[in-house]
């Protein structure tokens, strides 16, 4: 079977294009590896969505997202994309099987920057996204970073835990709205200038061995968070489709996280969805530009 539509990923951008498709009489086939609303589930309170005056946090706005998707009747496939490349005038996806999709629209959206190995092995305890532990109480929380995703998290985790920031730089990176409100917060620590070395375990802790000014010490926590940067999802892509990449092309999509870089908003990712989606349907018509004075210098 040959799918009109294939979409990867089902963050913000994803739902959005996969909605409009939908309404344009155009069944999308939508994949999602891991949970529906990618990275906004893990956000502490989105303030910037037209609709929510006091804010919503990430989980709510998720839970608004796929009754959308429910009421529209678009199935998402918990599938892991590993491949997409050309077959002809077409595109074969790879999730456990094969699907062919006329046209293909890349919402995978981002993944984190590792960083340097500072632990040995992958441990339960070391996260990079704090789905997963949004829940835990009474627990020493140690994040790596000072971005926006960084106090977001922190911000998200001192209601029932002790949370410390560690920057390796001097400079605040992050929104000063969300720096004003973790100073404000009791349960959150910062410290600048500190690089973390390497990361051990005794016992149930886990232990961060930093410096600071060429002085040594180390840091017990619970768990730890990296959060140092993100970059585009795009390693399942073969080499003729990613040597596209951002541009987007007839039958070929780049929307939300994946394209956009440091502007990861909710509201831009659904703007490149919907943007998407009419291009496909055929509704987007080029605005015609008129200059009803036959004078007018136009230099």
């Amino acid at each position: 079977m040959i799918y009109k539509v294939a979409i990867i990923g089902a963050g913000p951008a994803g739902i959005a294009a996969a909605i409009q498709l939908q309404r344009s009489g155009i069944t999308p086939l939508v994949f999602e590896q891991t949970r529906i609303g990618g990275l906004l589930n893990n956000a502490f309170c989105v303030e910037n969505y037209p609709g929510f005056p006091s804010g919503i946090s990430g989980p709510k706005l998720v839970a608004e997202f796929k009754k959308h998707l429910r009421k529209w009747k678009i199935n998402v496939l918990n599938k892991r994309v590993t491949s997409v490349k050309k077959k002809g005038r077409s595109f074969l996806v790879i999730a456990g099987k094969q699907y062919c999709a006329d046209i293909v629209i890349i919402a995978s959206g981002t993944i984190p920057r590792y960083g340097k190995a500072l632990l040995d092995a992958p441990h339960k305890k070391v996260v990079f996204e704090i789905y997963p532990i949004r829940n835990v109480k009474k627990k020493k929380i140690l994040i790596i970073g000072a971005g926006d995703a960084a106090y977001d998290y922190a911000l998200n985790l001192c209601r029932h835990n002790e949370v410390l920031i560690l920057s390796r730089s001097t400079k605040k990176r992050g929104l000063d709205l969300l720096i004003k409100r973790a100073k404000q917060a009791d349960n959150i620590t910062y410290k600048q200038n500190v690089r973390v070395q390497k990361i051990t375990q005794t016992g149930g802790q886990l232990i961060a061995i930093a410096s600071h000014k060429a002085k040594r010490y180390s840091i017990s926590a619970d768990y730890i968070i990296y959060a140092i940067g993100r970059q585009p999802a795009i390693d399942f892509l073969s080499s003729s489709v990613k040597q596209k990449f951002p541009r987007d092309g007839k039958n070929l999509f780049f929307i939300g996280d994946v394209k956009q870089g440091e502007l990861r908003q909710t509201a831009i990712a659904i703007g490149d969805g919907i943007k998407a989606a009419m291009k496909i349907a055929g509704k987007e018509r080029p605005s015609e530009i008129r200059f009803p004075f036959h004078g007018i210098n136009r230099a």
